[in-house]
């Protein structure tokens, strides 16, 4: 294990949606918040992995709103120094915004006139030999300290056409190279090409940085955010988010730098965005079979069966990948994962939910999940932590209906506080202000029904909240 770094800062990125892993992956709950390959989940691999390298002062992740709670509790059951360094953005405002973010909470932590070396990570991506990552790292950092402009490529391994590649020029050094331009995502037959042309490496999405020579990138190529950067002397630059342009790094800055510089990847990196990615990578049976979940497969070959919503039965299956959450399920082509975005793009212009939101859903004092729901009614099953609470709130059009199934409820109703233990229960009519609490030890886990002409979660009007959640 390589010593930390003591002046480069980790800047990690995790405000994505991972609309290529629907249905498991869902804007408000994404695939880096997810275990998908044992107990801990994409991020928190990301972060066990930046503390062999970083200090944990060191390490800054960029996160949104919606799931700045969630990062936050994944981050502090990791190691509790690491909570202080979740930045919550108000809007997605794309890569080079986050990384800004990130720069300024990092040159602020350590005070003095310039600001400090970055690596910049994505929190989804897997990398199977860590002691070469480090020496890649140490490698991007000496150049980023020389001035270059660092991006990591990745050996490319078959015709991909869901990356971007970039084309190496003359050897800098005897893992790195000038970069002599970037490349989109290509069709099979190109991409096919890359791959025995040998001088094309898959963009891995992680970038090493001198501080000060981005600060100055952005001012020569993105005026608009170069003065947004100035105002952080007269403002937090949180306050001036939202109007701010919405642009990724590699277009803002990386196709205009002049020194740019690409380090060898080689160390088993893996993107985890698709669900070809996760069978390829997945251990397979004697058919080639990758099963996850309540799986059974007969007569199947080289699929994967994945499910988190009851038994899942595959027959006579080949080359196919079925997923099945307790209200979605996906069949498709071993070859045609790439179009599962595709379809959450459908399902958003249908207005539907399962774009957005999985059946449980992630709140900072607990979870809920949707059991059963119709014209009128629908049934929750609530999960408070010990000590947490819910906001001081109203509903317009709907009455709820509160039994405690186990722990202890402190449950408000304007003036009223009372306290319920199992098997009680407690009505809140319409228009009623009231709250939620747990006093207890134990987690508390109550059934909700609720009743109404309109049930949606944006009949929520707040007027205290313990988390710093905005009145809705």
């Amino acid at each position: 294990m390589n010593a930390q770094s003591p002046a480069c800062h980790a800047i990690i990125l995790a405000g994505g949606s991972g609309t290529r892993l629907w249905p498991i992956s869902r804007s408000l709950f994404p695939k880096q918040l997810i275990a998908l390959n044992g107990d801990l989940t994409l991020l928190q691999e990301t972060l066990k992995r930046a503390l062999t390298h970083f200090r944990p002062d060191h390490i800054h992740v960029v996160t949104n709103e919606e799931h700045v709670f969630e990062v936050r509790a994944q981050a502090r059951s990791l190691d509790p120094r690491l909570e202080a360094g979740v930045i919550a953005e108000p809007r997605g405002r794309n890569t080079l915004p986050a990384i800004l973010l990130g720069l300024d909470a990092a040159w602020r932590a350590i005070g003095g006139e310039t600001p400090p070396t970055i690596a910049v990570f994505p929190s989804d991506h897997m990398l199977g030999d860590i002691p070469r990552w480090q020496a890649a790292l140490d490698e991007a950092t000496r150049l980023a300290d020389d001035g270059w402009f660092v991006t990591f490529g990745v050996p490319p391994t078959h015709p991909e056409t869901g990356y971007g590649y970039i084309r190496r020029g003359d050897s800098i050094a005897d893992r790195s190279f000038e970069v002599e331009g970037f490349v989109e995502k290509p069709d099979h037959a190109t991409a096919t090409g890359y791959l025995k042309d040998g001088r094309y490496f898959w963009n891995s999405g992680m970038f090493v940085f001198n501080g000060q020579s981005l600060i100055e990138a952005v001012h020569a190529h993105q005026s608009d955010l170069g003065h947004w950067w100035e105002s952080r002397g007269d403002r937090p630059l949180i306050e001036g988010y939202t109007s701010i342009p919405s642009i990724s790094v590699d277009y803002g800055i990386m196709e205009h730098a002049s020194r740019i510089a690409v380090v060898e990847a080689d160390f088993g990196w893996d993107d985890l965005g698709s669900w070809e990615a996760l069978y390829r990578l997945g251990k397979k049976d004697e058919s080639g079979c990758v099963r996850r979940g309540d799986t059974m497969a007969l007569d199947c070959e080289n699929s994967m069966l994945f499910s988190r919503g009851g038994k899942l039965v595959g027959i006579g299956l080949k080359d196919i990948v079925a997923v099945q959450t307790r209200d979605a399920t996906l069949v498709c082509a071993l070859d045609k994962t790439q179009r599962v975005k595709d379809v959450v793009e459908l399902l958003k212009a249908e207005s539907s939910s399962l774009a957005e939101v999985h059946l449980t859903v992630h709140r900072p004092w607990g979870s809920y999940t949707v059991l059963e729901e119709g014209k009128l009614f629908k049934i929750k099953r609530i999960t408070v932590l010990p000590g947490a609470r819910l906001s001081l709130q109203m509903h317009h059009h709907r009455s709820e209906h509160w039994v405690v199934v186990s722990g202890a409820a402190l449950v408000q109703v304007g003036e009223t506080e009372t306290l319920l233990t199992e098997n009680q229960w407690a009505v809140i009519p319409r228009g009623a202000m009231h709250r939620l609490s747990n006093p207890g030890k134990i987690p508390l886990e109550l059934i909700e029904v609720q009743s109404g002409p309109y049930l949606e979660e944006d009949d929520i009007v707040r007027f205290e909240d313990v988390y710093g959640r905005k009145p809705k």
